[in-house]
């Protein structure tokens, strides 16, 4: 049978169909098919779902929760030698300036239009870090501070997006104020 041939066919069972039922007979045979359909899939689907009953076999789960614990213990084994090595990954503070510098770099290859920036360093007592944010207000397209902010983020390695604030002065306008808030993670000078 050609593609022909069966297209007319269809087009004339669908003719048919649809002067004998109507328009809601019709579909009540297309919903009856797409069930028929369903009903002829279903048995592979919950032979597949079998698995998910032997999951919930209490000892077996019990098992796994005593497998996790302990793995869980030897990790925890890791984790400070993890952690006294962390602060040594961070620049010291004396680099805060070339950071600066990149960010500002980063704004004019973005075009952006900078406003003065708010500075403020943080330092806890016997934290390993140091906390420097900027606070920067930003005028531009959103593309334009979307770019800048990924540039940041990718050549800034120490560098985190802490807060973004975004306002658009005019309805039609197509120009956002934002105030951007990064902050760049130093180690602290170690006594």
């Amino acid at each position: 049978m050609k593609a022909d041939q069966l297209q007319d066919m269809l087009l004339t069972l669908r003719f048919e169909m649809q002067r004998s039922f109507g328009l809601p007979g019709l579909l009540g045979a297309l919903t009856i098919g797409a069930a028929a359909i369903v009903a002829v899939s279903t048995p592979s689907v919950d032979s597949g779902t079998h698995g998910m009953r032997e999951m919930q076999d209490p000892a077996r789960v019990a098992r796994t929760a005593n497998a996790h614990r302990l793995a869980g213990e030897s990790s925890a084994a890791v984790d400070p030698v993890a952690l006294d090595t962390l602060p040594g990954l961070f620049p010291g503070f004396t680099q805060s300036a070339n950071d600066i510098a990149v960010i500002f770099a980063q704004a004019r290859e973005s075009n952006l239009t900078l406003g003065s920036a708010e500075y403020q360093v943080t330092t806890e007592a016997g934290a390993p870090f140091t906390r420097y944010q900027v606070l920067l207000p930003v005028k531009d397209q959103y593309s334009a501070i979307r770019h800048f902010l990924a540039a940041v983020l990718n050549n800034v390695p120490n560098a985190a997006l802490q807060a973004i604030h975004v306002e658009r002065p005019a309805v039609d306008g197509n120009i956002l104020d934002a105030r951007v808030r990064f902050e760049l993670i130093y180690r602290t000078a170690q006594p």
